[in-house]
């Protein structure tokens, strides 16, 4: 900032300094109270990308409309039939009878009565419900790899920022090798090689986590309906609360697989009652107009036809069995899977208590503790009082303890994730009637 040279002069020192102090905390202020876009990329916002853009999921919305239009389809009237005939034509010549062709036309149309045109299509309804539980089902599992690639790039990111530190702690500690070598201590020379060892080796794995993280994104890019793209500048992970198990039991009923073992009983019930109706017979009705060529006036007249089941053990009886067998077969799935889901809803709760609990250990006792013990044995060992290779174990303890922390971190959000999928909460778009 410029100011007249008069105004410098009027100024004291104590004011001028004052006045730069304002200014800078003016500065400072400013600097913090501006938007900042360093929060990351959240899980959130990727599963949102996923349930709206994923490619599998266009294709499942091709199966939707197919059924849709089954289901317009299903109990359909049956085309008439027309028919032509030539009738009356003498074979032999008699003059005291003489015979006028005559011209048949028939229009016959197949019934669907007795209620088989309903039960048709409440069973392809139900075939239409299947297929939206099958796409939550597809929308689920893409989300769960959305999430574990999202998870990979967390963890390599951590990791990253862990293996910054240390390597930092490991050139403090070279440097002071160094200095004690230089000091004409013979053991510092091999401590400096020690500690450029390990430096090598954790420079070596802070490159490899670049080529997981490409990895994890590019699969990312594809379940979000992007091209590939470059790496997030950083994603965020926020800590989400583990539900009571009651209420995630009591949800059980929400898990595409046991929808979808619904929309089978309803089909196959529907199925059911269709072959029961079969004992019925069908109805054909029919009108019809005979054109005489000759002197005879013309005639119309109708007709009504029954097929008679005759032969029900050996057709509709058997049709009948297999559909109860159906029936009984999609009630037992249901039940199945059921208990299923309520196993596996208990396991991944246990599995995200368990996480939970080892991740706050660490992260309230062991990871702090260890750290004091890492700061003091450096302290001793830059003093002289410790030895390089108990202040190298006590660093890779630590290294190993913050790897644990990010593990267990990851373990207990992908179980809660799990949870999320077994049970099926996810952004589907709600499903619309099918009548």
């Amino acid at each position: 900032m410029l100011l007249p040279e008069g105004l410098w002069a009027d100024f004291g020192h104590g004011t001028m300094v004052a006045f730069v102090v304002a200014v800078m905390g003016a500065w400072i202020l400013a600097a913090l109270s501006a938007p900042t876009s360093t929060t990351g990329v959240t899980l959130a916002e990727v599963l949102a990308e996923v349930s709206e853009r994923a490619p599998q999921l266009a294709v499942q919305d091709e199966v939707i409309r197919a059924a849709r239009a089954a289901t317009d389809r299903a109990g359909a009237w049956d085309d008439p039939l027309v028919s032509f005939m030539i009738e009356d034509l003498a074979l032999a010549r008699h003059e005291s009878e003489p015979m006028s062709p005559m011209l048949s036309y028939r229009l016959t149309q197949p019934l669907n009565l007795f209620g088989r045109r309903r039960l048709a299509k409440e069973s392809a309804s139900a075939r239409v419900q299947g297929e939206w539980a099958v796409r939550r089902r597809v929308e689920l599992d893409a989300r769960r790899e959305a999430a574990m690639a999202f998870y990979d790039l967390w963890m390599n990111q951590e990791m990253g920022r862990l293996i910054d530190r240390q390597v930092a702690t490991l050139e403090r500690m070279r440097d002071s090798a160094k200095a004690q070598y230089s000091a004409g201590m013979m053991m510092g020379h091999h401590d400096f090689l020690r500690a450029e060892a390990e430096i090598s080796a954790m420079r070596a794995e802070r490159a490899s986590l670049e080529d997981r993280s490409r990895a994890a994104a590019t699969m990312l890019d594809v379940l979000r309906g992007r091209p590939p793209g470059e790496l997030p500048s950083s994603v965020s992970r926020r800590s989400r609360p583990i539900p009571e198990l009651a209420r995630l039991l009591g949800e059980a009923a929400k898990r595409p697989e046991v929808e979808a073992a619904q929309a089978m009983r309803v089909e196959a019930r529907a199925e059911r009652d269709l072959a029961e109706k079969m004992y019925l017979p069908m109805v054909m009705a029919g009108v019809f107009f005979q054109q005489r060529l000759g002197q005879q006036p013309n005639s119309i007249g109708g007709e009504l036809a029954l097929t008679l089941p005759v032969f029900w053990w050996d057709k509709q009886a058997k049709e009948v069995e297999m559909a109860e067998a159906m029936v009984s077969r999609a009630e037992r799935e249901l039940e199945a899977m059921l208990s299923m889901t309520r196993a596996e809803v208990e396991r991944a709760y246990r599995q995200a208590r368990a996480a939970d609990r080892a991740l706050s250990a660490l992260e309230r006792e062991a990871v702090p503790r260890l750290e004091q013990v890492v700061e003091s044995s450096q302290a001793a060992y830059e003093s002289g009082t410790n030895n390089f290779l108990s202040l190298l174990e006590a660093t890779l303890s630590l290294l190993e303890l913050e790897s644990r922390r990010i593990r267990s971190a990851v373990e207990r959000d992908l179980a809660l994730f799990e949870l999320e999928r077994i049970l099926g909460e996810s952004s589907s778009p709600e499903r619309k009637g099918t009548s």
